[in-house]
């Protein structure tokens, strides 16, 4: 498995790892210390790619059920007590959404062994399949593979499904590969649609359509975990027709750096392999409470460290994704920054070796009109430091598009001494910011 991993780097999902914040004597030190994290430590994705050919499964013998996928209501999550929508005007249509007769109610009251937790769950786990398409060159024929790259979960009875975005984005076609309900050696292949997805936070939103409704998985609220906590990710590990594995919440709040919009993650020691991604990550209530998507890994000395994205901070990326196709109210600055530390800030001559330096302001963005200048080095987002773009991401992300938020900044005069400024900026929409 490690020559796999190893053999495989290329086509994986990586960033780096997050050190926590420093002390300010230990902060001298953290360029030296990140450079060699780097080294030693990454974090892949779980699926994808080529790396899904191992042990791939295929259903040669089942029929690709196709067809134009009849939407109907577009469903909503509810979202939890902590992420109530701020603002003048609402963020959704209400009028288009079904809240209850497509997602599932959970009735359990107690916890579940895990032998009870597989069996209530197990269908509304469904296996992934792209398809790619190679064209040919002098030397060969075109040729089209199929293959079983990761996992995905069922949340509404009409065949709404979520997985990871890294799963289907090398696919020409994508097939999701669900149970039969009452012969377990029967698997169905269905066509799916792509209705949205979103490579910053890594999900993707699918639809399958039958007569039949499907079997779905309650969404739970992951504001309840707690270190100790007992969770099970349900996948299809290297292939593997539908494992479960069993552990505990390790940590939470994890954050990884990986150029994107982090969502925070939650860490579990149970098994998880290339396959599990896009999977759920189940309390023993049978309820949701995240998706599955990376793996650590540090050569020989690492053992289940996965990790989860924490269902409450993507339930308004699936809604968003479930209307709109894609993230249309992300807050962010407008800014192209760059990450002061010890060599950073000798490459642009500044003595200052901490804080985000912005290094262009886009046009398109209420920055643009606001005092905020070029050069100017951000040190505190409404009172608090920050050092990376993820502190400021999590300042913001409770915000909407269109708030005002205080940035301090340190600018220099025209005689070169520093000067503390406070700025206030609207905040920019993603969706409007130039790809």
């Amino acid at each position: 498995m490690d020559n796999f991993l190893r053999n495989n780097q290329d086509m994986a999902y990586h960033v780096p790892l997050r050190q926590p914040k420093p002390s300010k004597q230990g902060r001298k030190n953290r360029f030296v210390t990140a450079a060699v994290a780097c080294l030693l430590v990454m974090i892949i994705g779980i699926s994808g790619g080529a790396a899904g050919t191992f042990l791939a499964i295929h259903v040669f013998d089942a029929e690709v059920i196709t067809g134009p996928a009849s939407r109907g209501p577009v469903p909503q999550l509810p979202l939890g007590s902590s992420q109530t929508q701020t603002g003048n005007r609402p963020r959704y249509n209400e009028e288009i959404f079904l809240t209850s007769d497509t997602l599932v109610v959970n009735t359990n009251t107690e916890p579940l062994t895990p032998e009870q937790l597989y069996e209530q769950v197990r269908d509304g786990v469904v296996g992934i399949e792209i398809v790619m398409r190679f064209s040919g060159s002098r030397f060969s024929a075109a040729y089209e593979d199929t293959q079983l790259v990761g996992s995905g979960f069922m949340f509404t009875t009409d065949g709404y499904l979520l997985t990871n975005y890294h799963v289907i984005e090398d696919a020409e076609e994508v097939i999701v590969l669900v149970d039969d309900y009452y012969d377990p050696d029967i698997i169905h292949r269905y066509e799916a649609e792509i209705i949205g997805s979103d490579r910053s936070t890594d999900l993707a939103v699918l639809k399958i359509t039958r007569d039949e409704e499907f079997k779905a998985l309650p969404i739970g609220d992951s504001a309840n975990l707690r270190v100790g906590t007992f969770v099970s990710p349900i996948g299809f590990p290297l292939g593997l027709q539908k494992s479960m594995t069993h552990g505990i919440v390790s940590g939470l709040n994890r954050e990884f750096d990986d150029g994107g919009y982090e969502l925070s993650s939650i860490q579990f020691d149970a098994a998880v392999n290339s396959g599990n991604s896009g999977g759920p990550l189940l309390d023993m209530y049978g309820n949701v409470v995240g998706i599955v998507n990376k793996k650590l890994v540090f050569s020989n000395l690492v053992d289940n460290i996965g990790l989860a994205i924490t269902i409450d901070e993507a339930k308004p990326i699936i809604n968003d994704l479930l209307i709109y196709g894609a993230v249309m109210s992300r807050p962010m600055l407008g800014i192209t920054t760059i990450v002061l530390n010890e060599h950073t800030a000798a490459l642009y001559g500044i003595e200052i070796t901490e804080g985000i330096f912005v290094q262009n302001i886009f046009r398109e963005a209420p920055a643009f009109r606001s005092d905020l200048a070029i050069g100017d080095i951000i040190v505190e987002v409404e009172g608090i430091p920050v050092y990376v773009l993820t502190d400021v991401q999590g300042i913001i992300r409770s915000k909407r598009p269109g708030d005002i938020i205080e940035l301090t900044v340190i600018r220099f005069s025209e005689t070169g001494n520093q000067i503390r400024v406070t700025v206030d900026l609207e905040l920019a929409n993603h969706a409007d910011m130039p790809r």
